[in-house]
């Protein structure tokens, strides 16, 4: 039987009896790497060329077990990995920096969405105006115009313009706050509540010029207001009055 050395290729004669002694494990007398001869075993020389001159038995020290064990013991230890600098300040510097990031934009919406957040969202109308108030943003005033109540009408002809007719109506602002003075929709209806007319009055058509409209209707206030207007239709016999 023959076997070849993997590293100078040289090859030699080896006995089964020399197989087994070492798991067939030998060193190579040539160049001493120590190798498997099962991996290379042959009946005949390994080398297509001229064979290299074929050693005997002599020439291959078969390994005992320490041996082997020694042979294939590691030399280099592990050397423990050292730790990689810990990224903690890095991250916690960009998670700093996000979290500024959004109490900006933040700060941004609050400013320019204000209005329509606190009409939106009444919730939010204490946090908005302390937050107003501080950064110089305004804030329109907040509207609930089912919280206005008419409490006094009275529709009749007018004593000194004919075919018209004059309308005297209270109003008031059950609401906590003040808000902005509602649009007044007139409508008016035959006796079989078919609609004959309507119109909508905005606040500076039925207030007095003394008031101030932009400053809003006061909570708890009574209100009068006046309109004058042509008598839409002779069979208008019914009248009703929508706040907006």
């Amino acid at each position: 039987m023959f076997t070849q050395c993997p590293q100078c290729h040289t090859n030699f004669s080896i006995s089964d009896q020399d197989l087994t002694a070492a798991g067939g494990k030998v060193q190579c007398g040539k160049c001493s790497n120590t190798f498997n001869a099962l991996y290379t075993l042959s009946k005949h020389p390994l080398s297509n060329s001229e064979p290299a001159e074929i050693l005997e038995i002599s020439s291959i020290d078969r390994l005992s077990n320490d041996n082997i064990a020694e042979s294939y013991q590691l030399t280099d230890t592990l050397t423990p990995q050292t730790a990689s600098p810990s990224k903690r300040p890095a991250s916690l510097k960009w998670s700093v920096l996000g979290i500024l990031l959004c109490a900006l934009l933040f700060t941004q919406a609050s400013y320019f969405l204000s209005d329509k957040l606190a009409q939106g969202y009444p919730i939010l109308r204490p946090w908005l105006e302390q937050f107003c108030a501080a950064s110089g943003c305004q804030l329109s005033l907040q509207r609930a115009a089912d919280k206005i109540s008419i409490i006094n009408r009275d529709v009749r002809s007018h004593p000194t313009v004919p075919s018209a007719l004059l309308i005297n109506i209270t109003l008031q602002n059950n609401a906590s706050f003040t808000q902005p003075y509602p649009l007044l929709k007139l409508s008016f209806f035959d006796i079989n509540q078919t609609l004959l007319a309507t119109r909508a009055f905005q606040p500076a058509e039925y207030l007095s010029q003394e008031i101030d409209i932009t400053s809003g209707f006061p909570a708890s206030k009574p209100l009068s207001a006046v309109l004058e207007l042509i008598d839409p239709d002779k069979q208008a016999v019914n009248f009703e009055f929508e706040l907006k």
